[in-house]
């Protein structure tokens, strides 16, 4: 892992301030940015739940038929999908942690 000149600065300003080494500031960091895409993507979720009432609701709709000039429904079915996927990866991921 290649780091900039700024980084490395502030790297070694904190470990001044706190004794931690490298690797745990690293999985400290990778941890915080997991953490921080969870909860967009739960922010994201409750807004089409929100929209939607549930997940089964909005593929009753999308099942029903999709507007020719209108693909909203649809898109934000794959949303919510890749969204949910994420969720799981991310959560797993962070459990390893």
């Amino acid at each position: 892992m290649t780091l900039t000149v700024h980084t490395q600065n502030l790297l070694s300003r904190l470990q001044g301030m706190i004794a931690l080494s490298d690797d745990e500031i690293v999985q400290r960091g990778i941890a915080q940015a997991t953490t921080d895409r969870i909860i967009e993507l739960r922010h994201r979720a409750s807004q089409l739940k929100e929209h939607h009432a549930s997940l089964k609701k909005l593929e009753a709709r999308v099942a029903l038929g999709v507007s020719a000039d209108d693909h909203t429904l649809y898109t934000e079915l794959l949303e919510w999908r890749a969204v949910r996927h994420e969720l799981e990866q991310l959560t797993r991921f962070l459990e390893a942690v």
